[in-house]
């Protein structure tokens, strides 16, 4: 028979809160937290049945030195009856940081792996917006999709896709954030909002359609934009334009020149449409501005390096959102904004940083034709041959090269025409006389859009000198040859159609051998 005085000694040293036989770690929930929310950090106490264990004490404490911003609580707890759990809370409050909690009881000791607690909410500093994907998934850089034919007659459907990326005040992504994206023209889809995947990007799918970019004025590029409560201080142009190079009539240049243009600047380059004389052309009338919008915090300098905003550091004042279709860096009447305070009117920066407020940043996009056969007659010509410039091309010796051929084109606005295609460039039609080197001119995606694209290239006399059964030279005559290059150019990385510029004949001329 089993002493009743041993029961009782058995379930008194049960019951008793003794030291762990064994110690783990369970779980961090939010498995991926951010600044400012409750982590609950949980560890288990086994006996040395492997039965969880109640009533043992357990501290925690926070790995090596002490971090500023970082609350670890409660310091100590009892080990929880039924499971064993024994947990603690951590909030971080100030920066991104990675801990390592470590929990004690007895003789056990156990530690959590690295918790990596990431940024809050999307920061304005950290939110980018571009259209294309040239360098993989989620980048940007292409500027243009062609959107008319010669006519200006409107292709609808050319896409793009174009990704905000959402950061925190630390740079990591924040997923899940809703995006919302606004244009002046085309159309957004498959809806105008989007959901940033679990590294921040938020995708949407642009395409070219109604509504028509807004005709401008021109304008007067300068680098001091006015900046203060109502206007955001944007350029006139994007730098991916040139806008600094801008003159009034760009295919004048004889050869094309790439010199800045003094402050300040002429104004946009302007050109009455062959199409209707009582039309007036500029590079900002197909230049579409979009914009997108999320729930954050506005920049700021964190001066003095405590993961947080203080009185008197720099900070990004933002206006409330809108669509500049004028592109001259304020809100019109006629523009599109977002009313974030719902008072039913459009407001300018409060003077104050916003922990809380809707951020928001610009992206820009040409819409490109190109020329109609008449908008290439005459000394107004958008296709030009700069050099030679009489149009003859004379190789100096038998087999030999002339360089450089230059030419040039713009579509009917002074735009280049969109580029996007890593094959797209010109090349010389089949001839067994000559052909251009290289065999294909510039070819590849244009990362930026001046007034005018210009191609050069050199020629080559690919004639091979011959001799007879007597080891005599064989002749060859002198030969002019009319060359004809043409241009192929991509409107769209996504399924874009071709846009054929057939520039005109240059005359080639061959010396005779011997």
């Amino acid at each position: 028979m089993r002493s009743p005085f041993l029961l009782l000694a058995a379930v008194s040293l049960s019951a008793c809160g003794y030291g762990a036989a064994s110690l783990e770690f369970l779980e961090v929930i939010p498995a991926q937290p951010r600044i400012g929310e409750v982590v609950t950090v949980r560890f288990r106490v086994l006996d040395y049945r492997g039965e969880p264990q109640a009533g043992a004490p357990v501290d925690f404490k926070v790995q090596g030195d002490k971090v500023d911003g970082v609350s670890l609580s409660p310091a100590q707890v009892q080990s929880l009856k039924g499971t064993g759990y024994a947990e603690t809370q951590l909030v971080v409050s100030t920066r991104v940081t990675s801990l390592i909690i470590t929990a004690k009881s007895g003789d056990k000791t156990v530690s959590t792996p690295p918790i990596s607690v990431a940024g809050s909410v999307p920061n304005a500093r950290q939110f980018t917006f571009q259209c294309g994907s040239i360098a993989g998934d989620a980048s940007g850089g292409i500027h243009a999709i062609g959107a008319y034919d010669s006519s200006r007659h409107l292709i609808a459907g050319v896409k793009v896709d174009c990704i905000a990326h959402v950061g925190d005040r630390s740079g990591d992504g924040v997923p899940g954030a809703l995006v919302s994206f606004l244009t002046e023209a085309g159309t957004i889809g498959p809806t105008e909002a989007s959901v940033a995947d679990v590294v921040g990007n938020a995708k949407i799918l642009y395409k070219s359609s109604l509504p028509f970019p807004k005709a401008t004025d021109p304008g007067v590029f300068t680098w001091a934009p006015p900046k203060d409560a109502t206007h955001t201080g944007a350029l006139l142009a994007p730098q991916w334009m040139e806008p600094y190079r801008w003159i009034a009539k760009p295919t004048d240049l004889t050869p094309p020149s790439t010199t800045n243009q003094p402050e300040p600047r002429r104004v946009d380059p302007v050109r009455k449409d062959s199409s209707n004389k009582d039309i007036v052309n500029n590079p900002r009338d197909n230049l579409v501005s979009m914009i997108a919008v999320v729930a954050g915090e506005e920049g700021f300098l964190d001066a003095n390096n405590n993961g947080k905003f203080d009185d008197g550091e720099p900070f990004d004042d933002l206006t409330e959102p809108f669509v500049d279709a004028d592109d001259n860096g304020t809100w019109d009447p006629d523009e599109r904004f977002v009313d974030a305070n719902a008072n039913g009117k459009w407001d300018g920066a409060n003077g104050k940083w916003d922990a809380n407020a809707l951020i928001w940043v610009p992206e820009r996009l040409i819409w490109t034709g190109w020329p109609d056969p008449l908008d290439t007659v005459g000394p107004d010509s958008l296709i030009r041959i700069f050099v030679p410039s009489n149009g003859v091309a004379t190789i100096p010796t038998f087999g030999g090269y002339y360089s450089p051929i230059t030419v040039g084109f713009t579509d009917p606005w002074f735009n280049s025409i969109a580029q996007n295609d890593i094959n797209d460039g010109c090349a010389i039609a089949a001839n067994e006389f000559i052909e251009i080197q290289p065999k294909v001119a510039h070819a590849g995606i244009a990362f930026t859009y001046p007034s005018l694209t210009v191609f050069s290239l050199g020629v080559q006399d690919i004639r091979k000198a011959e001799v007879n059964s007597m080891g005599m030279p064989v002749a060859q005559p002198a030969r002019s040859i009319l060359a004809e290059v043409v241009c192929k150019l991509t409107a769209s990385p996504q399924d874009g159609h071709k846009v054929i510029i057939n520039l005109p004949n240059i005359q080639v001329d061959l010396k005779a051998y011997p």
